[in-house]
């Protein structure tokens, strides 16, 4: 990310980073497919199984699946996000090279369907306890719960489509800390529920 941000997203080279992080390239490319994959955090082998089950086999859902399930979701991603410092530097890139916001936008993709799969048995009892339409499976509940539990993330995540007035993207007045931004998002959206129920 450092070198990325220095020198510009197409001028910094996997060689150049590789060699700064002490490692060689072959290395480098166990992990990563591209220096874009490095800087989101998304894995040649996708999201880590292993730390979903983790999280998940902590979890209760019994103060409400809804928010648990964007608690849940902010815990994992929360595991890879890095320091204060690495974070400012992710949102300067994204800021500079929108279409890295799609494609974290697709490795989040790949997290909601990891989800999908572990939550579908977990929530079977509160999902057979409600009243579906007809040939809705749990599964389309689950994918339904997941993808309106990812809102506040992408909240957190919004770039704004044009640089502060003074300048740098760095300088935006907005809090740097996507933990705060993440938090500020879930407190939101807890806020919205309550207030449009029905």
């Amino acid at each position: 990310m450092r070198l990325s941000c220095e020198r510009g997203l197409d001028a910094a080279t996997v060689a150049q980073i590789a060699d700064e992080a002490g490692i060689s390239q072959r290395t480098f490319f166990n992990y990563f497919a591209s220096k874009e994959d490095a800087i989101i955090g998304t894995a040649t082998s996708g999201p880590d199984e292993q730390l979903v089950r983790d999280a998940l086999a902590s979890t209760d859902f019994s103060a409400g699946v809804l928010e648990t399930t964007a608690d849940l979701i902010r815990d994992i991603l929360s595991r890879s996000l890095g320091d204060e410092e690495t974070e400012r530097m992710r949102r300067v890139l994204f800021m500079r090279n929108p279409a890295l916001v799609q494609r974290n936008a697709d490795a989040g993709s790949a997290l909601a369907t990891m989800l999908i799969d572990a939550l579908t048995p977990r929530l079977a009892d509160e999902i057979s306890a409600l009243d579906l339409p007809d040939g809705t499976t749990a599964r389309d509940v689950v994918r339904m719960i997941v993808l309106i539990a990812l809102a506040p993330l992408r909240h957190s995540f919004v770039i704004p489509t044009a640089p502060p007035a003074h300048g740098d993207p760095a300088d935006d007045p907005a809090p740097q800390n996507l933990h705060d931004r993440f938090d500020h998002s879930l407190t939101l959206f807890r806020t919205v529920l309550e207030g449009i129920r029905i």
